[in-house]
């Protein structure tokens, strides 16, 4: 057995003798006198002398026992061995489920969310190693948590605590760091079942949850509170450790991209970021720096940012030089300082090449469209249109190496093709498709479509002739109206007279009742006057597909002209404006989140399939290798999950020899950064129960440890018991009237 003060405890340990020194010092006090009248009292006193020595000795000893458990109680006692302790104590699992989501790096005064964790972590191990029964403990990271995988168990379990395993424990958590993830609490808590599946039937668990309790922690409470019964279930005790006391101010700039448009070689672009306020009261005169490549580009000042709300600004970016470029803001410090900064990494090409796959008789679809993208002369449009017939599709290649794919007027494509073109989008590139006399409408209706399941949005039906409702010569009306949408954004105000330069003859009406719970996400971005859909939008997978129910070129076939757009200066604008929204999520592979691959469509001509990736700058080091699957239809180059924030450098092997670098950016989940924390009220409303406990980290450390709580509550019942034994006895032996 060992003292928690075992000073007290050596200095108090001579008092045990205090009463048997009084017996004795009150001996020699009496004195033996001969007196005749007393011999009758001493006779009967002789009688019952035995007895009374007993209760004597009794008196003697309750006094002596009273004063030692005093002592020893003073002392507390923590026994690791013996038999007392293997009475009172069965072995014990603390099971430790520890948040290092990056909320906990929440810096306060000297300390963090995160070292209060562990604090709490280590004063739990402290406790578990004093127990006079061989304890063991766990701890289960929520990131550990979140990785899955077949087997359940962390990187620490059931580790012994002996005096030496216990310094290991604890100097291995204090080099611990928090993640750049935004692990929750839900897939911890379900974790922490599964462990607790696996416990002995001998053995108690006790399950300590460490974490801040943000309210985005419990969003899901319901679910929550269902898996915490679950665990009540299963362990002796469960409590709620918590790491904060109060939510702090955090500032998070949470994200920094381009706008949709051409990205390419010498061509300016604009890029728009925000600054999201997560804290209780209004952020003033805030500034977004900002570089570009190492090298400082522009400061941007955002201003005031009302508690709750996010402010967004943009910012004009050109990228000088092909290859790989990246552009980082950053704010200043606060109580969290990885949402602070925010990367974003691209790789530049001198021009970004579209195809366009011509099915019209003459060509004219793809000669309108192209020179529209690609007018030639001293100004550089950014984009390099590749035009291909529809008959000679096979000749494009992999379609990885072009940003946006038209099908302009083709009939029907091939079921390879189509699977071709569908895999292009699915990965995020960007699809038009217009259509014009030589369509093969059954197709577009039947696999194109798929009742709502194929690529394309709708199903056309026959080609119907508009009349405008009236003929003003001088003054028309404008056939076509245009909703909010990011390509049709150059045309608001004033520019909106430009529309009206845009003729429609003919058009494809829409098979009726083609509406159903498959086409929800269908949007008509664009109509006639009346309302009719002339261009549909649906998503598909990670890419876009916008279609258009009528010709480009004003061309004549045997209805006559469709359109007048392909001639008229707006559909320069237009063009340019719908190319590139289309190819915006072809060219965003380089920005990931945290826990998320990096995945790269490379062309397989070009590239081997194998690479390295390495993190670049101050952090912790990261560098792995990248592979493809050889035997997948289109080559993409990937990483593991990246779980750390920052950017990244990409080496991609090529064919012929040496390699192609890049960039990647890893940003951290926008939302983990927001402070606001959970009421106490809620979690022991929500979870209250014999079996639960909610307390603070610094609490734990000037609490009593299990192990000695146990000690005390039997020495102090024995304290008690020995004063009433006393005082009974006392007053049975008339030392007390």
């Amino acid at each position: 057995m060992s003292f928690l003060y075992p000073s007290v405890f050596w200095f108090g340990l001579p008092l045990v003798a205090l009463p048997l020194v009084i017996h004795l010092l009150n001996l020699r006090r009496q004195r033996r006198v001969p007196w005749a009248a007393m011999q009758f009292l001493l006779e009967s006193q002789e009688r019952s002398k035995t007895w009374i020595s007993l209760q004597e000795l009794l008196l003697l000893l309750l006094r002596t026992a009273a004063i030692a458990l005093l002592i020893v109680m003073l002392a507390r006692p923590t026994a690791r061995s013996g038999w007392i302790g293997r009475l009172l104590n069965r072995p014990v699992h603390h099971l430790v489920v520890l948040d290092d989501s990056y909320s906990t790096t929440d810096r306060w005064a000297e300390t963090s969310a995160w070292k209060e964790g562990i604090g709490a972590a280590n004063d739990i191990a402290q406790a578990a190693a004093d127990q006079s029964t061989a304890s063991v403990v766990s701890i289960l990271r929520f990131s550990e948590a979140e990785q899955g995988g077949e087997d359940p168990r962390p990187g620490i379990f059931r580790q012994q605590l002996d005096d030496k395993s216990r310094q290991e424990f604890i100097s291995r958590m204090e080099t611990a760091q928090p993640t750049d993830t935004a692990s929750g609490l839900l897939p911890a808590l379900r974790r922490a079942v599964e462990l607790a599946d696996l416990q002995p039937p001998d053995q108690d668990l006790v399950v300590h949850v460490v974490s801040d309790f943000r309210q985005h922690d419990v969003q899901q409470i319901d679910a929550i509170q269902e898996v915490v019964d679950s665990l009540k279930k299963r362990s002796t005790g469960l409590q709620f450790i918590r790491t904060v006391r109060q939510p702090h101010e955090n500032l998070a700039l949470v994200s920094l991209e381009p706008e949709s448009g051409v990205r390419a070689t010498g061509v300016e672009m604009w890029m728009r970021l925000a600054v999201e306020n997560y804290g209780t009261s209004t952020a003033r005169e805030v500034v977004v720096e900002l570089e570009q490549d190492g090298s400082p580009l522009v400061s941007v000042p955002v201003g005031d940012i009302p508690a709750g709300e996010t402010v967004d600004r943009r910012f004009r970016a050109t990228f000088v030089a092909g290859g790989a470029h990246w552009v980082a803001g950053s704010i200043d410090a606060d109580a969290v300082e990885l949402d602070n900064r925010y990367v974003y990494a691209t790789h530049v090409p001198e021009a970004q090449k579209v195809l366009l796959v011509d099915g019209s008789p003459n060509g004219w679809e793809s000669y309108y469209v192209g020179t529209a993208l690609a007018p030639g002369g001293p100004v550089k449009s950014g984009w390099a249109p590749v035009v291909v017939k529809a008959s000679d599709f096979a000749e494009a290649g992999d379609l990885s190496q072009y940003a946006a794919v038209a099908l302009l007027d083709v009939p029907r494509l091939k079921d390879e093709q189509l699977a071709q073109v569908a895999a292009f989008v699915e990965a995020g590139g960007g699809l038009l498709v217009t259509l014009g006399e030589t369509i093969r409408r059954d197709y577009y209706a039947g696999t194109g479509f798929a009742s709502g399941e194929g690529l394309f949005p709708a199903p056309p039906d026959l080609p119907t002739q508009w009349i405008p409702e009236t003929d003003d010569t001088e003054n028309p009306a404008a056939d076509i109206r245009v909703t909010d949408h990011p390509a049709f954004s150059v045309f608001r105000g004033e520019r909106n007279s430009m529309l009206g330069l845009m003729r429609v003859n003919y058009y494809y009406s829409l098979q009726r009742g083609w509406r159903n719970d498959k086409t929800d996400d269908v949007e008509a971005i664009a109509s006639l006057a009346d309302g009719t859909p002339l261009v549909l939008e649906k998503p598909y997978g990670n890419g876009k597909v916008v279609m258009q129910l009528t010709k480009v070129s004003p061309d004549e076939g045997t209805l006559g002209s469709w359109s007048n757009f392909g001639p008229n200066p707006a559909f320069v604008v237009l063009t340019n404006e719908l190319f590139g929204y289309l190819a915006y999520g072809a060219a965003a592979d380089d920005v990931l989140t945290v826990g998320d691959a990096l995945r790269i469509p490379a062309d397989r001509a070009m590239f081997a399939g194998s690479g390295s990736i390495q993190r670049v700058g101050r952090g912790t080091p990261y560098q792995a290798t990248l592979s493809g699957d050889p035997a997948a239809d289109q080559l993409v180059i990937a990483s593991e999950p990246i779980e750390r924030a920052g950017l990244y450098r990409v080496r991609l092997d090529r064919n012929s020899g040496g390699t192609e670098d890049r960039f990647a950016a890893v940003n951290p989940a926008a939302g983990e950064g927001n402070l606001a924390l959970a009421a106490d009220t809620t979690l022991r409303q929500k979870f209250a129960g014999d079996e639960f406990a909610l307390r603070y980290a610094d609490e734990l450390s000037t609490e009593a440890n299990p192990s000695e709580s146990s000690w005390t509550e039997v020495l102090l019942a024995s304290l008690v018991l020995a004063l009433v034994a006393e005082q009974a006895l006392a007053y049975v032996c008339s030392f007390h009237e």
